[in-house]
């Protein structure tokens, strides 16, 4: 099948999320593009970027991506007061690849570092809508089906919050691009992976995984090799960095099950809380569908490297369990975002329709996140329009 040429698509993708995100700050946030960091007032920010008036939401404590803001101005943690700012510097400083290329695109002069970061973000939603298109395109599908990059959940979040998950879900499709015909491109892929995020790693054990079961022992070791980059990273931050104590549970599903019994509470006061709370059930219930149809889908044929990669990243779904993600499908909806890719890749390969299902579960409430900036782009854009459909307080509190 046909349809717009991938580039084209990239940068309709790009150009959506640059207007989503010029609307929401000019119509919320007065203009200040640090708004979307979602830095928390109750942390403060740093004396050292203090010259940014850097937005803080008030009450709150923030989100991931103000962690990711200090890394991209201090990459090399030689600025105490932001790495103290860093609420996990060992973790946090392992996720170099969005915050390290947006210094290099700065130069390493602060002023810049904002902007590049931003742009880095968009130029993975654009660089996850190619591959996107370009993978449908070698499967004989239209690759208008690349735009759905845009509504991952990671891409969202990420575009949202700039936090960096965007990253790894592109490069997922890279990995699933490039594994067709390996070359020297995949092993950058793999490389970068593991430096957006350590569970990136999954993708190179999967590969590496099939090339053994097909008894090419020389082509896996050599892609191991993708690996070192990380690993010398990783090297480098423990060695400059405090250790934190990993909470964590093995049984097989106990967050989930807990967060299905013991749900988020909401705050006093926030309206639709009913409807929210049905969307994270909803949610959850998305992601354990996933889980499933993975599992069916690849537990009965001889995997390849996107079946090994998919089994393992379900198997850290099912068997890794920490209670605060499970909370928020803004946390396990991005973790995740690569397992949905798998699978929607493996849905395109068997052109069923299945494969969307999870996604269209989680949308919901990740739509319900967006309730507040959505009213007020609408009383910007439509003053009279908006009061009329939008009682005040009828928005779900911002998560």
């Amino acid at each position: 099948m046909a349809g717009p040429k991938p580039r084209y698509l990239a940068l309709a993708a790009m150009a959506a999320a640059f207007a989503w995100q010029w609307l929401t700050v000019h119509a919320n946030y007065a203009g200040n593009w640090t708004a979307l960091y979602c830095t928390g007032a109750k942390l403060g920010v740093p004396a050292s970027l203090a010259p940014e008036h850097v937005f803080q939401f008030p009450d709150s404590y923030g989100y991931d991506g103000q962690m990711y803001h200090y890394i991209a101005h201090d990459p090399l943690l030689r600025t105490p007061d932001l790495e103290a700012a860093v609420d996990n510097p060992r973790l946090r400083y392992r996720r170099i690849l969005v915050p390290g290329l947006a210094y290099l695109f700065a130069a390493g002069r602060a002023r810049w570092v904002d902007p590049a970061f931003y742009a880095v973000i968009l130029l993975c939603i654009g660089a996850g809508a190619w591959w996107s298109a370009a993978l449908c395109r070698a499967m004989g599908r239209s690759t208008a089906w690349g735009l759905v990059f845009l509504v991952l959940p990671a891409t969202l979040v990420s575009m949202d919050r700039m936090v960096t998950d965007v990253a790894l879900a592109a490069l997922t499709i890279a990995f699933a691009y490039y594994v067709r015909t390996p070359s020297w491109r995949l092993f950058v892929v793999l490389a970068a992976a593991i430096l957006a995020r350590e569970t990136g790693v999954l993708l190179l054990a999967g590969y590496g995984g099939a090339l053994l079961l097909e008894r090419r022992i020389k082509q896996a070791a050599i892609y191991s090799l993708a690996a070192l980059p990380a690993l010398a990273w990783f090297a480098y931050v423990h060695a400059h960095t405090r250790g934190e104590h990993f909470h964590a549970s093995f049984i097989p599903l106990s967050a989930i099950w807990t967060a299905f019994v013991h749900p988020f509470v909401y705050p006093a006061g926030v309206h639709l809380v009913w409807l929210a709370k049905m969307a994270d059930d909803l949610a959850l219930i998305g992601m354990l569908a996933a889980f499933a149809l993975a599992l069916r889908w690849n537990l009965r044929r001889n995997p390849d490297a996107l079946a090994l990669a998919l089994i393992g990243f379900v198997s850290l779904g099912i068997l890794l369990q920490q209670s605060e993600p499970w909370l928020n499908v803004y946390a396990y909806g991005r973790i995740y975002a690569p397992l949905l890719v798998l699978l929607g890749v493996q849905g395109l390969q068997r052109g069923s329709w299945l494969a969307l299902v999870p996604l269209l579960a989680i949308l919901p409430r990740i739509a319900m996140q967006f309730g507040n900036q959505i009213l007020g782009v609408a009383q910007a854009l439509l003053p009279a329009a908006a009061t009329l459909l939008s009682p005040p307080g009828a928005a779900v509190w911002r998560q």
